[in-house]
């Protein structure tokens, strides 16, 4: 697929994608090589960005820039922001590349989104960022493929709106949520137990989690390895089990005696 591809992704409904950031948002820095691999540091100096201990006024605070940087890199997933341009302008960047669950390079920073995926992804990619921009829907929820008993890897897509309801862009977070279902099952006394029912029981059993689809050409990987390189874009939406009913936990006592 060629660079023009991206720019003209033609999709079911109708709609067209570009994803090559050919046009500009409110915030496009120009006359910046958006592909190069110290855009940050160009963008930053073209505009003169506020950094360091430089104050920044937010809609309810006011946070220097190495403070926003703080509390942006101790959330618990990772954070990749990208505009309504299709530019991908921003990740937190608190763990090294070959620890984060979708591995990202600092020279990334400032891609076109066609940059940051594979040529057999762009199309699920478009059609995901289309259904946030147009308002289809609100958020897309994805897990990865290789999920398994010990990790469950999702990334969430959330549409990114300003105060004036114009789509801003792309919120994606990634994180491993196993961790906070065995907290709730260690406080609760209760247990994961397989449901013939759901579809998506190979990931409680053990089993690759089956989320490829034909158009991203992706195969499921060993429960060990999830397949979290090129981002949850590679897998489709899988049916969510409906929960069954569990007795009521007593909350009488507050979750300060448990």
């Amino acid at each position: 697929m060629s660079e023009n591809d991206f720019s003209h992704i033609e999709l079911d409904n109708g709609n067209v994608e570009d994803l090559t950031a050919s046009g500009k948002s409110k915030a496009t820095v120009e006359g910046v090589d958006m592909n190069a691999d110290d855009w940050v540091e160009q963008a930053a100096k073209k505009v003169n960005a506020a950094e360091g201990k430089d104050y920044v006024k937010l809609d309810r605070g006011i946070l220097t820039v190495d403070q926003l940087n703080n509390f942006l890199n101790s959330m618990p997933m990772e954070l990749t922001y990208a505009d309504d341009n299709n530019q991908f302008i921003y990740y937190n960047n608190m763990v090294p590349h070959d620890d984060m669950l979708a591995p990202r390079w600092p020279k990334q920073a400032g891609d076109p989104m066609s940059a940051v995926h594979p040529a057999r992804a762009v199309k699920h990619v478009a059609q995901v960022i289309n259904g946030l921009r147009t308002g289809e829907k609100a958020s897309f929820q994805m897990p990865v493929p290789g999920n398994g008993p010990d990790r469950y890897i999702i990334h969430n897509y959330i549409g990114m709106h300003d105060k004036d309801g114009d789509y801003a862009g792309v919120n994606e977070q990634v994180l491993d949520i196993m961790p906070e279902i065995k907290w709730y099952l260690a406080k609760t006394g209760q247990k994961l137990v397989p449901d013939p029912d759901a579809v998506t029981g190979a990931s409680v059993k053990g089993g690759p989690a089956d989320t490829a689809t034909a158009a991203s050409g992706a195969e499921p990987e060993p429960a060990a390895k999830p397949d979290t390189s090129t981002g949850a874009s590679d897998a489709a939406p899988a049916p969510k089990p409906e929960p069954k009913p569990e007795p009521k936990p007593d909350t009488s006592t507050g979750a300060s005696e448990g």
